[in-house]
């Protein structure tokens, strides 16, 4: 073997230590590129929810005051404002009405839209409602601010100490403070003493 056999041979060699060396590389890469995709990838509950269809602007830590003589207050973790002001796509909305015999209604959701030209409220996604000791949960509901009514045709659950109650159908009236479950309505009491006829259950 003569020196240039000898040297085209390293040449080959180092040639094809170098390609394993790229291999090795790539497949690192490919499985370290995957595992950060595993575990860095946003939960859906993080997702922002889509902007207004003619842009806008986004607002974090939104907040907003409803006027006129029945004021509510709305916070958000997330807005997007659409560039005519009109609507605003709400992530993490929680509202809070003040009743007409002077209590106070919390609403929460996931997401959802306020109009602000009418004032009307609609919330999606593990939607909740607290009235004094009562917690009712349904999945959307539309508040009416001239009606000065939530409601929802969607399955509705009521939990309040040993009251579970199931239903369909919500209406509430923040006006009279008054919550109606209309339809397909279930109820279970849980440590419930007897009582005489006509007597009074101890809730």
């Amino acid at each position: 073997m003569n020196h240039k056999e000898i040297e085209r041979w390293y040449r080959l060699r180092n040639l094809k230590r170098a390609s394993q060396i790229l291999v090795v590389v790539a497949v690192v890469l490919f499985a370290c590129g995957y595992m950060v995709s595993r575990f860095v990838r946003p939960s859906d509950d993080m997702t922002d929810p889509p902007g207004p269809a003619d842009g806008g602007i986004r607002i974090d830590n939104f907040s907003y005051s409803s006027p006129g003589a029945h004021p509510w207050e709305l916070q958000a973790a997330t807005a997007f404002v659409s560039e005519s002001l009109d609507r605003v796509e709400l992530k993490g909305p929680r509202v809070v009405y003040q009743g007409g015999a002077g209590g106070k209604i919390f609403l929460g959701a996931k997401t959802g839209r306020l109009d602000r030209k009418s004032r009307n409220v609609s919330a999606q996604g593990d939607v909740t409602i607290e009235y004094e000791n009562f917690l009712f949960s349904t999945g959307d509901i539309d508040y009416s601010d001239k009606k000065r009514l939530a409601e929802t045709s969607s399955r509705v659950s009521v939990e309040s100490g040993d009251l579970h109650l199931t239903g369909k159908g919500l209406k509430v009236s923040v006006e009279r403070e008054e919550v109606v479950v209309e339809e397909n309505v279930r109820a279970r009491l849980f440590n419930v003493k007897w009582v005489e006829p006509n007597g009074r259950l101890p809730m």
